[in-house]
């Protein structure tokens, strides 16, 4: 079984974080760059045929033309450690209005297409092959109620040099991660970067935070 985390660019020019890591806690793959539906697809299939749990961060069914996802709205109404959180809401008309397509929606197809045993689906009883919609911020709390928010992405109104602090702080806490039950290996091969994040450019840091955060959807299935 592998565990696959994908942050997905919604519009084709950006670029998308993968993350694979194995049935033992190793990170057997780690990269962000452009990539097309059929080019995840590919890595998705490759490393999933003894079986996989797939979770991407983007809306995966979007079938309201107006308003909001009934499921962004029940996220929203529960509790995590107590802390209600904020999602991102849209309709069809919203996504296609601003990017042009539902890139969720046509990653599936391609993922389904290559593997047609995948299901998208919540129920993960008794199935090998499961795709599953995820979000950065009720992961982050999740695995770090007692340092939540971390906030470590890019955000117009706060500095560059803040967001750079609080990446070196979220870096930090993925090291918790060896010490879980099953523990995950070889994170220091991957996210060792504490010491170079100041001297990070934008597109550098960016490159960063999409690994970070495909791997952080692998946590969560």
């Amino acid at each position: 079984m592998r565990y696959i985390g994908i942050d997905l660019a919604w519009t084709y020019a950006n670029e998308s974080g993968i993350c694979v890591i194995a049935d033992n806690g190793e990170i057997v793959y780690c990269e962000s760059q452009v990539f097309s539906d059929e080019m995840i697809a590919d890595i998705v299939a490759e490393h999933a045929q003894e079986g996989a749990i797939v979770g991407i961060d983007a809306p995966l069914i979007v079938n309201n033309e107006t308003g909001a996802r009934y499921c962004d709205g029940a996220i929203m109404r529960e509790k995590i450690h107590g802390k209600n959180l904020s999602v991102f809401t849209c309709s069809k008309s919203f996504m296609l209005n601003h990017y042009g397509v539902v890139r969720g929606e046509e990653v599936v197809k391609a993922i389904r297409k290559r593997m047609p045993a995948f299901a998208l689906t919540g129920d993960l009883t008794n199935k090998k092959h499961v795709i599953i919609e995820t979000f950065p911020t009720g992961i982050t709390l999740g695995l770090f109620p007692d340092a939540f928010p971390v906030k470590y992405k890019i955000k117009h109104k706060i500095k560059f040099e803040t967001t750079k602090t609080e990446m070196g702080s979220m870096v930090n806490l993925l090291k918790r991660l060896s010490d879980f039950n099953p523990p995950v290996h070889n994170i220091e091969d991957f996210f060792n970067h504490s010491l170079s994040i100041q001297a990070m450019s934008k597109k550098g840091f960016k490159n960063l935070e999409d690994k970070l955060d495909a791997f952080l959807y692998c946590q969560k299935v």
